[in-house]
């Protein structure tokens, strides 16, 4: 039996391997780290079937270790795409000993309206407010948002104050870009704070 699960999800245009680095820096030996690459090509169309393959993937973790503790850590849209998965299974909350969104564009992705102005593909997934399910879920489980500061703006793809809402902890981290957020030492650091003090 894992010590817990500690789910790593990419997110858009990008691939499993940092996340899961970021993952495995963060398990202690007896932890189970799933961090499923749900494909560079597949992120820049729909977020619905992102969303269908890990929730696949968790209920079927869930079968098997159902009294395991889960930890959640989202890059960017992997962020999102468990936001939207707890908001479907509020009965799995008990079980969440912890979210962490990292760069994840809570409130709306100005820069996705911008890259898809016809809503055609992702834009206009990464386009929605989440803020309301956010604070929903933060209020029931430890959830921490970390930010990356480049110009005291955003980290150069996600804005600060996209990323903030109420009930949950925030920390930004000056100086790291939005893909540098993904596997970064200060990140996995800010993370394991966190985990400390719940």
């Amino acid at each position: 039996m894992p010590d817990f699960l500690l789910y790593a999800q990419h997110g858009w245009a990008d691939h499993n391997y940092k996340i899961s680095c970021l993952g495995q820096t963060l398990a202690t030996p007896d932890a189970l780290v799933v961090a499923p690459n749900l494909g560079w090509w597949n992120t820049w169309w729909k977020i619905a079937p992102l969303i269908q393959t890990v929730e696949t993937i968790a209920i079927a973790n869930f079968e098997q270790y159902p009294h395991t503790p889960i930890r959640i850590v989202g890059h960017s849209m992997g962020g999102l795409i468990w936001l939207e998965i707890l908001n479907r299974y509020p009965q799995w909350w008990k079980n969440v000993h912890s979210l962490v969104l990292v760069g994840s564009p809570v409130g709306g992705s100005k820069l996705a309206k911008i890259l898809d102005p016809l809503a055609i593909a992702i834009g206009a997934d990464l386009a929605i407010n989440r803020m309301a399910i956010a604070e929903k879920i933060a209020f029931h489980i430890k959830t921490l948002s970390i930010a990356g500061d480049i110009n005291g703006i955003s980290d150069g793809t996600v804005t600060i104050a996209s990323t903030q809402f109420s009930h949950g902890k925030f920390k930004v981290l000056k100086g790291i870009n939005h893909p540098r957020l993904k596997n970064h030492s200060l990140v996995a650091r800010a993370i394991l704070d966190f985990w400390a003090e719940l």
